[in-house]
């Protein structure tokens, strides 16, 4: 039946009972507990029954979801086959408990049941006495999703609520699948044998010399697998290495929900997080403190290198950084084949001529060429020169190097200082004993203490007599002459260029190169198949 010749049957007096409909049902429930599982089937039962015991209805195969949130209908699969069915006119009516059942957003709620009712199919909410294919029923459903996504937002509230409250006792919350623990009534109790592993992991990563990544292919020649006979993946030894449960310390409040519609979790700042040394009966310590902190000052200690690099791939080869495709603006990327170097635009080597049209092979051992003789005919008036180099290395070494030093020093004492206010915090509001308070004060002040000592020092560096000691000691280097029998010093290359810029000028994989140097002084060539074709600026002849 159509959607006008229903509504015109119940407006001459009759009920949805009386009219001859294809009716199915959906029934939900958002866990998995035994409980909730009895539930659904005594909805399953009670709208079959109801439906055949109606002679003027037909029953359609109804659709459940099990352990499905009701917030977003994105993952409930029934639902949407539901949806689906009801838009390929495979039933004309579906009957639900109630409008929380059916979604608990107000604008999926409305959107879906105005789909359905353009094709005619209408949903009956009985506990909410709702049925969209009558005239007043939207009005009412409007206000009933209303109230439905509001106690969705309030019992989101309650459990962040909840966690705090949690949180302040000192509960553990969380992952149940922690290493070298099992989980039992908010506390941590060891696990013998994985305990020994995560200790095995600490013991590697402190000597410093093996990275995280390599740690699992360690234990694995050791024999030493996951629960699953896997190697250790990355990301497994890393949060291993970087928990703090591990040095028997509770800590919580790590992330949050900041939309209870969407369920987007944000991570939370050190300044939110909550962390202290908890009682031994509620997380067993596993590692001791002195091993946990090695392990800690060497993960941030290579963390630091790492975002200083900016690009770990800029400084692994002396050209790395220093070549630029004119086109894109694209830096180009090293390449190797028969043993030879060289240097292709990075979005040809990405995509080929679909990438970039202008890519020209730039190889090293020509470049290397070309720079010799650009510095020896820059070092014919090499005093002049030296001491224009020595003013830009002092001023890198002076600006650069020190400052980034002390910088990175001061940023960790700051850090420090607001943990330990946090531990002020703790002890204020009794989360901590007196005794935990001063343990851990001491090595705050002990850390900080050693940072400040070592900022003084770097200060100290940044003094004219030591740095005039390294300017003599680098003058001394740019005296004498270069040593070209492994190619050009990448220190060297470093200190004096500061960029390639290629330029492709015909189709014969010709290229103009533009050589600027930190100096000031530009040279421009043009460039064909390992060859210079001649020396614009320079007027040099081809080589």
């Amino acid at each position: 039946m159509d959607l006008y010749t229903i509504r015109r049957e119940l407006m001459s007096g009759k009920t949805i009972y009386d009219l001859p409909l294809r009716v199915t049902y959906y029934a939900r429930v958002s866990t998995e507990k035994e409980e909730q599982k009895n539930s659904l089937e005594n909805q399953d039962t009670y709208y079959k029954n109801k439906i055949l015991a109606e002679p003027n209805w037909t029953l359609v195969n109804g659709y459940t979801d099990r352990g499905i949130t009701g917030t977003s209908t994105r993952k409930r699969n029934d639902f949407n086959d539901m949806i689906s069915d009801g838009l390929n006119d495979m039933y004309d009516l579906i009957l639900t408990k109630e409008v929380c059942r059916f979604a608990r957003n107000t604008l999926d709620t409305l959107q879906i049941t105005r789909n359905l009712l353009a094709k005619g199919k209408g949903v009956c909410f009985e506990l909410d006495n709702i049925n969209t294919l009558e005239q007043e029923g939207e009005l009412r459903l409007t206000i009933m999703a209303s109230l439905a996504q509001d106690e969705s937002r309030r019992i989101s509230e309650r459990v962040k609520f909840g966690f705090s409250r949690a949180i302040e006792k000192g509960r553990v919350l969380g992952n149940n699948a922690i290493w070298g623990y099992e989980k039992n009534k908010c506390k941590l109790e060891l696990n013998e044998e994985e305990a020994k592993i995560v200790k095995r992991i600490y013991e590697i990563y402190a000597t410093g010399e093996v990275g995280i990544r390599r740690i699992g292919q360690e234990l694995a020649k050791e024999g030493i697998y996951t629960r699953k006979g896997e190697v250790f993946a990355y990301s497994t030894i890393k949060n291993i290495l970087t928990n703090p449960k591990y040095k028997g310390f509770y800590s919580g409040n790590k992330t949050r929900v900041i939309d209870f519609m969407t369920k987007q979790r944000v991570n939370l700042g050190k300044d939110e997080i909550v962390e202290y040394k908890a009682k031994e009966d509620v997380v067993p310590q596993i590692v001791d403190d002195k091993t946990w902190e090695r392990c800690k000052e060497i993960f941030e200690e290579r963390s630091e290198r790492a975002k200083s690099s900016s690009s770990g791939y800029n400084n692994k080869y002396k050209y790395s950084g220093k070549i630029f495709c004119k086109k894109d603006g694209q830096s180009y990327w090293r390449s190797a084949n028969r043993g030879k170097e060289f240097w292709q635009c990075a979005l040809y080597k990405k995509k080929g001529l679909d990438g970039c049209t202008d890519n020209v092979n730039i190889y090293t051992e020509t470049l290397d060429k070309i720079l010799k003789e650009v510095f020896d005919e820059l070092f014919i008036h090499k005093e002049e020169f030296i001491e224009k180099l020595l003013e830009k290395s002092m001023s890198c070494m002076q600006d650069c190097s020190s400052e980034n030093d002390i910088n990175r020093t001061r940023n960790k004492i700051e850090e420090l200082k607001k943990e330990k206010k946090k531990l002020i915090k703790l002890y204020t509001t009794d989360l901590i004993d007196e005794k935990e308070f001063q343990e851990e004060n001491d090595v705050y002040n002990t850390k900080i203490e050693r940072l400040e000592q070592e900022c003084n020092i770097l200060i100290k560096a940044r003094d004219m007599n030591v740095l005039n000691e390294k300017k003599e000691l680098l003058r001394q280097s740019f005296k004498k002459d270069i040593e070209f029998h492994q190619g050009m010093p990448s220190q060297l290359i470093d200190t004096i260029l500061q960029k390639i810029i290629v330029e492709k000028v015909d189709n014969n994989e010709m290229a103009k190169l533009e050589i600027i140097l930190k100096v000031g002084i530009t040279v421009s060539l043009l460039y064909r198949r390992q060859k210079v074709i001649e020396y614009i600026d320079m007027q040099k002849k081809a080589s």
